[in-house]
């Protein structure tokens, strides 16, 4: 059996291993590096390589994605130093609100956006009766079990309807591009 230490500098050995393998991705390097540290901590238990090196990957990610996601949290708290800018928040699966990006407001983006709308609503008109309703519920961020509940068509009928509004939108961004 392998002594406590021997355990870690396999382990190490192993997540050096798999940093040769793929030099090229610097989101798993981040987790490799981030698990290297977590193999170093003398308190994690250290039976085997093999489960130590799945164990810290798989807590290395973890902690890249909670870091993240503190990250956007704390950066949707801060005001904005310039009124015309203006926040894109998302809402997030656990119900936290965090900024995904900030834009700058300007009539010519709104006008865009206008004609954007007023193009999907039409196109959303020509799907049914459901097309306007389902095309709300997407605006309102509305899941499509509660879009289907809302609009009182079949979830199949939801996901196609949002299907070919999703295809007709991408069409009318690659056309302004």
């Amino acid at each position: 059996m392998l002594q406590f230490t021997d355990v870690r500098v396999e382990t190490m050995c192993r997540l050096y291993s798999k940093q040769k393998q793929r030099a090229w991705d610097g989101e798993f390097l981040d987790v490799l590096d981030t698990a290297l540290n977590l193999t170093l901590g003398h308190k994690r238990a250290a039976e085997t390589p093999d489960l130590l090196c799945r164990n810290v990957i798989r807590d290395a990610r973890r902690t890249i994605r909670r870091s993240q996601a503190t990250a956007r949290q704390n950066a949707a708290c801060r005001p904005l130093p310039d009124a015309a800018r203006r926040r894109v928040c998302a809402t997030a699966a656990d119900g936290a609100v965090a900024a995904e990006m900030v834009t700058h407001d300007t009539p010519e983006a709104r006008v865009i956006a206008a004609e954007t709308l007023q193009e999907l609503r039409g196109f959303a008109s020509t799907l049914g009766d459901h097309g306007l309703a389902c095309l709300q519920g997407m605006l309102d961020t509305l899941t499509v079990s509660d879009s289907a509940k809302q609009t009182g068509v079949s979830v199949a009928t939801v996901e196609r309807t949002r299907r070919a509004l999703r295809e007709h939108a991408k069409t009318l961004i690659s056309v302004t591009a």
